[in-house]
C-alpha cells in the first residue's frame, strides 16, 4: 500500500505513527531519528507522484518553510542555516514533514517563524508541532527507557539529549504521556508564559499566561537568584493549597531569560 498519497488533512498522530512505523520496523530504527533518511526511505517506492527535497540556506523571514513547486508535485523544506540552535532547526525539520504528511492539500505554501511555531492558538501549526513532537519522541522508546525516572529538570535534559529536542518540546511530550500528577511551566522574569499539566495533576493556583509565580515557590526563589536545582525539591503547597509539591529549575542559555519549572504533586 502505498504510504504518501494525495490528502486534503489528516490526523497528525496517525500520519506520525505510520512514519514511526516505517522506521522502526523497515528502517535503521535508531534514535535521534535521521529525519533526511527517513523521507527518503518513505518516498522510495511508496507510489507518490511527486518528490519532496530539503535544502539549507539563510532566510531573512522565516525559520523552516514548506512550498510546493507551481504546476506540479514537487515540494520543497527550507531550513533556515541562520538558526544557531540545532535542535530547534531539528524540530522545524520535523514540524514542516509535518505540514506536508498532513496538510498539503490545504495549499501550496508553509512558511514559519519563531511567533508561529509557537503559536498553541493556530490548529494547523499545533498540529504540526504534535506531529514533530510524536515522531522524533515516539511513546514506545520514552516508556521503555523512562518511565521509571523521577520528573525533574535533570531527566527532562536527559530526554531531551537522547532524541536531540528542545526541553520545551520534551517537557511537552513527556507530560502529555505521564499518568503521574505533573506539570511543566515556563517563565520570564517571574512571569509565567505558558505551562502544561498531565491529566491527574491538580488545578494550579499559577498556570496561565500572565500569572506570577507563586510567592513561596522555588521557582519564584530561583528567579530571584538566578540559579536553581535540576534535581526536585520540596516546595510544599506554593502551587496548590492541598497538595505538596516538588520542583527542580532549568534557565535556558540561549539569552532567551526562559526559565523552566518542573513540578511533581
Amino acid at each position: 500500500m502505498p504510504v504518501l498519497t494525495t490528502r486534503t488533512k489528516t490526523l497528525p498522530t496517525k500520519e506520525a505513527i505510520r512514519l514511526t512505523n516505517l522506521w522502526q520496523k523497515y528502517g535503521p530504527n535508531t534514535y535521534p531519528l535521521d529525519i533526511a533518511e527517513l523521507i527518503d526511505g518513505a518516498f522510495r517506492d511508496s507510489g507518490f507522484d511527486g518528490q519532496l527535497t530539503t535544502k539549507r540556506g539563510c532566510f531573512d523571514s522565516f525559520e523552516g518553510c514548506l512550498v510546493r513547486t507551481k504546476d506540479s508535485q514537487n515540494w520543497t523544506i527550507l531550513l533556515n542555516d541562520m538558526v544557531e540552535n540545532k535542535r530547534r532547526q531539528r524540530f522545524t525539520h520535523a514540524h514542516e514533514l509535518g505540514h506536508f504528511m498532513c496538510h498539503r492539500g490545504l495549499r501550496d505554501r508553509f512558511e514559519d517563524s519563531d511567533a508561529s511555531l509557537n503559536d498553541f492558538r493556530d490548529n494547523i501549526e499545533s498540529e504540526a508541532n504534535l506531529f514533530a513532537s510524536w515522531l522524533l519522541m515516539p511513546a514506545n522508546i520514552i516508556r521503555d527507557e523512562f518511565s521509571g525516572s523521577r520528573w525533574d529538570a535533570a531527566t527532562l535534559c536527559q530526554v531531551g539529549c537522547r532524541f536531540e529536542c528542545s526541553l520545551q518540546a520534551s517537557a511537552l511530550r513527556l507530560v502529555s504521556l505521564s499518568s503521574k500528577p505533573i506539570a511543566f511551566v515556563v517563565s520570564r522574569d517571574g512571569i509565567i508564559l505558558w505551562a502544561c499539566k498531565s491529566a491527574s495533576a491538580p488545578y494550579m493556583a499559577a498556570y496561565c499566561f500572565g500569572d506570577e509565580l507563586p510567592e513561596t515557590s522555588l521557582a519564584l526563589v530561583a528567579h530571584r537568584e538566578g540559579s536553581g536545582s535540576l534535581e526536585a525539591e520540596d516546595s510544599g503547597d506554593a502551587w496548590n493549597n492541598f497538595f505538596h509539591a516538588k520542583e527542580s529549575q532549568y534557565f535556558d542559555t540561549s539569552g532567551r531569560g526562559y526559565q523552566y519549572t518542573c513540578i511533581e504533586f
